[in-house]
C-alpha cells in the first residue's frame, strides 16, 4: 500500500469515528405558564420601565410597561410586538432602543432568553397571571 493510500485510509476511519452530534440549545416550552407577573414583568422592569423611558411619567416611551394596564393598548394593536419582535434589529425603531442613536438608553439588546420569554407570552396572548 503507498503512503496516499495509507492516509486516506486513516482519513476515512477518523471521519466515520466522529461524532455527528451537535448541540442545539432547547427551545423555550410555550406551554409553560409564562405570565406579565411571571416572568414578563422582571425584564419590561429593566429593559423598558426605567425612569425616562416606558415609565408612565414622561419618559421618551410611551405607556407605562410597569404595569400590565399601562401597556395592554400596545399589546392589543401589535406596537409592542412589532417593535420588540419584528424590528427589534431596526437601530431607529427597534426596541429596546441603540443606545448610539438614543444615549439615554441604559439597556443593550434582550438576550436570546429574554425574547423567547416574551414571544411565548405574546404568543398566548400576553396573559396577566
Amino acid at each position: 500500500m503507498s503512503k496516499f493510500e495509507i492516509l486516506l485510509c486513516l482519513l476515512t476511519i477518523i471521519s466515520l469515528s466522529c461524532s455527528r452530534d451537535t448541540f442545539e440549545p432547547e427551545d423555550l416550552d410555550c406551554a409553560s405558564d409564562i405570565s406579565y407577573n411571571n416572568g414578563v414583568k422582571e425584564i419590561l422592569d429593566a429593559s423598558c420601565a426605567y425612569s425616562g423611558c416606558h415609565d408612565g411619567i414622561g419618559g421618551i416611551g410611551p405607556g407605562d410597561y410597569g404595569s400590565y394596564a399601562g401597556m395592554l393598548a400596545d399589546l392589543q394593536n401589535g406596537s409592542f410586538e412589532n417593535r420588540v419582535i419584528f424590528q427589534k434589529d431596526d437601530p431607529t425603531f427597534g426596541m429596546p432602543p441603540n443606545v448610539e442613536i438614543y444615549p439615554q438608553s441604559l439597556v443593550s439588546d434582550l438576550t436570546e432568553e429574554q425574547l423567547d420569554i416574551i414571544s411565548c407570552w405574546l404568543e398566548a396572548g400576553f396573559p396577566e397571571n
